[in-house]
């Protein structure tokens, strides 16, 4: 099949955007230090997507490419309302409400100690009926976004969308953490992107390009090989 122009922005832009990753020092290799993800799991390579906020004109390049994912995926104008998940995605949106002239509310984890409610998980104005999209920086298995989402549909809001920066893409469990929800994901660019651009444009060693494609593979057997007695790091 031919792609269309979006399919073909899409390889560009999520190329566009694991490039800026790795040469602004998001992506880091620390085989010594491994990045201790919320799902037990264990990997050689860590993303800091917070390091991209420093550089304003990558910045304002990722988050045009955003808007152009936003407006050809969800539809210009589709939107009432950007809910920021609480944590490091709460920058980006709220880039991007500025960007899309939108509401921002904020939605914490858990409800404050000594409340209970959705009330008080969400902070900001949100109305019944109004269609949100969530944004957080990071997506691994998908398991944290229920949690997110919950809030906003006993406010009796529209969540059918989830964006992020970044997606493993490589847990299959992430559909089934989402579709029951009806949530579609958007992501900006994969781990796949970032190793083809790393192995591209040699970025990477052959041991490290070795170890993070092990990983990418089969993540359960990669952890298991190599999570007894080393030290880690928890996943932003």
């Amino acid at each position: 099949m031919i792609p269309d122009a979006w399919d073909i922005e899409l390889r560009e832009g999520a190329a566009s955007v694991a490039r800026h990753l790795i040469e602004t020092g998001c992506v880091r290799y620390d085989p010594e230090h491994l990045c201790n993800h919320g799902s037990g799991l264990v990997s050689p390579v860590h993303l800091e997507g917070r390091r991209l906020l420093s550089y304003p004109a990558v910045r304002d390049e990722v988050l045009d490419f955003a808007l152009r994912m936003i407006g050809q995926e969800i539809g210009d104008g589709e939107l009432d309302a950007i809910a920021a998940a609480e944590g490091a995605g709460v920058p980006w949106a709220a880039l991007i409400a500025d960007r899309l002239e939108l509401p921002l509310v904020f939605v914490r984890k858990e409800a404050p100690e000594g409340l209970q409610g959705y009330k008080h998980r969400i902070e900001g104005r949100v109305e019944p009926g109004w269609r949100v999209l969530l944004v957080e920086q990071i997506a691994a298995d998908g398991h944290r976004k229920a949690r997110f989402a919950q809030p906003l549909k006993e406010a009796g809001c529209d969540v059918r969308d989830l964006f992020v920066l970044f997606q493993y893409g490589i847990f299959d469990e992430i559909q089934e953490h989402l579709a029951p929800l009806g949530i579609t994901m958007h992501a900006l660019a994969t781990w796949w992107d970032v190793l083809e651009v790393a192995n591209r444009g040699h970025y990477l060693d052959g041991q490290a390009q070795g170890e993070i494609h092990a990983f990418l593979q089969d993540p359960r057997r990669w952890t298991a090989e190599h999570q007894k007695g080393r030290k880690s790091e928890k996943a932003a």
